[in-house]
């Protein structure tokens, strides 16, 4: 074994523990992360715009009810079917702050005034799903639910 080799073993060895010490480190981790990403999919009341735009028509929201990082319950009587695909810009406030998001989204929910509403639902409206986010919006995104959540 030359001295390169013997080098090599050493510092692969020295680097295969600091790897096996962070895969321990990393279940610890990631139990907290599965907690944040749970709390992050929990959807926070939240009331904004949001503009949709699908086979060259746009529509524009002013009630949202709750949003998550998977998507937002639009509140209206005027619903879109399920599986309606397109875009979508949304105004996120916080405080004196307001930012934009887009990116596509599909309908996976509708619900209308003769679907014979339950308690728990938040009135007529339309459940989006965000399916497709820009880097960018998703932190910002990230950050309002963030802000949002009960304490």
């Amino acid at each position: 074994m030359n001295s390169d080799q013997g080098h090599n073993q050493g510092h692969n060895r020295g680097h295969n523990q600091g790897r096996d010490q962070g895969r321990d480190q990393g279940k610890h981790h990631g139990h907290d992360q599965d907690d944040e990403i749970r709390r992050l999919r929990k959807r926070v009341p939240f009331e904004t715009t949001i503009t949709i735009e699908y086979d060259d028509k746009t529509v524009e929201y002013k009630h949202s009810y709750d949003i998550s990082m998977n998507g937002v319950f639009i509140r209206t009587g005027q619903t879109l079917p399920v599986g309606t695909r397109g875009s979508f810009t949304m105004k996120l406030s916080m405080g004196m702050r307001a930012e934009w998001i887009t990116g596509q989204c599909e309908v996976i929910r509708s619900v209308s005034l003769d679907d014979g509403l339950s308690e728990e639902d938040p009135g007529p409206g339309i459940g989006v799903k965000f399916t497709d986010l820009e880097p960018e919006s998703s932190r910002k995104l990230y950050h309002v639910i963030r802000y949002n959540q009960p304490a």
